[in-house]
């Protein structure tokens, strides 16, 4: 097989090989070790040490001085971050030694004039938030498991000034109680790594014992302790290991430029699920991973910029809307929002498209639309009637020929179309029954505004429309409809992007039944038939993973709104999105899981990723 790879890849042209392995190249990590490496590789030590910060935890932020920009949040206090980091300088002068917090903020009390009260406030936020940001990289947490398995010694150093009962709690909380045998803190023993003081400490205690230490940091992890004859083990942080692959060129400038918000987002995705794991081929390899770095941070801000339009009668379109209306109680539960009115409102292309006929010169107007497949199918989709024809078509390229076959039996389709109208205006009625005078605001991934096009036409009013974005080609039935964007391509030419690749988060945003075709009339009242579809038990499983992980996101990003109104910009939430999708870091095992079916364009099984050319 390799060898058949191998001639295929060498007939391709040349520039396009070379792509090919810059792209493979950019998202190999070289330096990748594995838990089962480390542990053979300790059978030759005494004891194995570790650094704490960015090795065995890592914060849910950028860079660790951000998190002194989002207690300046907290406080009202855009100097805050100036402020806390003289008291430590000048703490550290006055003392002579290492400090730990309560001595930072004791200098920080006189300093800024404040009382005792005051100032355990700011002390106790600054721990808080400390505890919030941080979580294990559970594959070293894993680690350290494997190597108390084995009975070995353990030790963990650190140059930090959080006290030694605090780091403990933190330490406890991220899974790593019991797992060592000695934690030294630079503010507890006045000893540091980066002055080599740690290391001539160590060295003390452990005279005999041969050492080896694991960290990021290369030179008070890497080059300082080897001249005391302690051998090292690089350990990527996530922020490293972020620099290092494809994504990050794209992302940089917009790094740089971040805000406090941007920061957790950065740190939500990178640090806590994409390179939490410093084992890391560089690649998103889990579905999990994917759908909590790409679709929860946009599906969030869209349900945001719907909830703070404060507008009642939301109607969450189906199917995009059964997975929506479903967040959306789930958001405003976690943040204790108040629900506004909101139904979960059947609709769809097919559906909308045939209730609004109301001529002949409508019914021909359908054969405009994409479509590929038999004109047996499209005419029993779209018309609820059987014809004898069988022929397959592609639309609108082959309108002549479909066109003549429609003419035929258009009679009987007016027929069927008008019962189909009548339907439709019922089921809203049942739905809303005060619908006439009620102001109605659909909720949609966006597109370009049909089905807003075709309820404003079938119920002759205006409609708001709530849309994660636009196309370059949006359809108003009135004038001045409204049409609330959160990514409006007029804003920015780059926002065209989630447009063009919303087939990803369509593939999740759909309902566990098919594609609604049109309503009935029982005598139990209107019910809606769907084409039959089957989800199988692979999409479930896929779905369930999505939304779980969006969820998740939810619970992530409620923990911080107690510090700051958590808005991260929509120019670094977009060019994620995008570099996701255009880098090659996504794996192929989470591509092959998009596959799906729209029965109203195609006859068949696809895939999102072919679909947009990023297979």
């Amino acid at each position: 097989m390799k060898k058949i790879l191998k001639k295929i890849f060498r007939k391709l042209p040349l520039s396009f090989r070379k792509r090919i392995k810059k792209v493979l190249k950019k998202n190999i990590n070289k330096d990748k070790l594995t838990i089962n490496d480390i542990v053979k590789t300790s059978k030759k030590y005494d004891i194995i040490s570790f650094d704490i910060f960015d090795t065995l935890i890592t914060r849910c932020i950028y860079e660790p001085d951000d998190a002194f920009k989002v207690l300046g949040k907290l406080v009202q206090d855009e100097k805050f971050i100036e402020k806390r980091k003289k008291a430590e300088q000048q703490a550290r002068e006055k003392l002579g030694h290492d400090v730990n917090l309560d001595e930072i903020y004791d200098e920080y009390m006189l300093e800024n004039n404040l009382s005792k009260e005051e100032t355990s406030i700011l002390k106790n936020n600054e721990i808080k938030l400390e505890k919030d940001l941080l979580v294990p990289r559970k594959d070293m947490c894993s680690l350290l498991k494997e190597l108390k398995k084995k009975n070995k010694k353990v030790i963990l150093v650190s140059d930090m000034y959080l006290t030694k009962k605090v780091i403990v709690d933190i330490l406890n909380n991220c899974g790593y109680k019991d797992l060592y045998d000695a934690l030294y803190l630079s503010c507890d023993i006045n000893k540091r790594k980066d002055l080599k003081t740690m290391w001539t400490f160590l060295k003390k205690i452990y005279p005999k014992e041969k050492i080896l230490h694991l960290g990021d940091n290369d030179l008070s992890d890497v080059q300082y302790p080897k001249e005391f004859g302690i051998d090292t083990l690089k350990i990527y942080s996530s922020k490293e290991l972020l620099s290092k692959c494809s994504l990050y060129p794209s992302l940089e400038v917009l790094i740089n430029d971040r805000t406090s918000s941007d920061s957790i987002l950065l740190g939500l995705i990178f640090n806590n699920k994409i390179f939490n794991s410093p084992f890391t081929d560089l690649s998103i390899d889990s579905l999990e991973n994917f759908a909590y770095s790409f679709h929860a941070p946009i599906i969030t801000e869209f349900l945001k910029f719907v909830i703070d339009s404060e507008k009642n009668n939301l109607l969450f379109l189906a199917r995009e809307g059964y997975y929506f209306c479903k967040l959306y109680r789930e958001f405003c539960r976690l943040n204790k929002i108040e629900e506004k009115e909101h139904y979960y409102f059947l609709a769809s292309r097919k559906a909308t498209n045939t209730a609004v006929i109301f001529d002949e010169n409508d019914v021909y107007k359908l054969l405009n639309n994409d479509y590929n497949g038999s004109i047996h199918n499209f005419v029993s989709k779209n018309f609820n009637i059987d014809i004898e024809e069988t022929y397959e078509m592609t639309l609108p390229q082959d309108y002549d020929k479909a066109y003549a076959t429609i003419k035929k039996y258009i009679k009987e389709i007016m027929k069927s179309v008008k019962n189909e109208k009548k339907c439709y205006i019922k089921y809203i009625k049942e739905l809303i029954p005060n619908y006439k005078k009620e102001e109605l605001n659909v909720v949609d991934l966006g597109y370009s505004g049909s089905i807003q096009y075709n309820l404003s036409k079938l119920l002759d009013k205006h409609i708001i429309g709530y849309y994660l974005t636009n196309s370059d080609s949006v359809k108003k039935y009135y004038s001045d409809s409204k049409l609330n964007f959160y990514f409006d391509i007029a804003d920015d030419k780059e926002y065209e992007k989630i447009y063009h690749y919303s087939l990803i988060l369509e593939y999740f945003l759909t309902a566990p039944y098919g594609q609604l075709q049109r309503f009935i009339e029982t005598k139990k009242g209107i019910k809606p038939k769907y084409n039959d579809e089957i989800l199988d038990d692979a999409k479930k499983a896929s779905l369930k993973v999505i939304y779980n992980s969006i969820t998740e996101y939810f619970k992530d990003i409620n923990r911080f709104e107690k510090y700051l109104q958590y808005y991260p910009s929509k120019k670094l939430l977009c060019r994620i999105y995008v570099a996701m999708v255009e880098s090659g870091i996504i794996s192929m095992t989470v591509k092959d899981k998009f596959d799906f079916t729209d029965a109203y364009c195609s006859d068949s099984v696809r895939n999102v990723f072919k679909i947009i050319s990023r297979y």
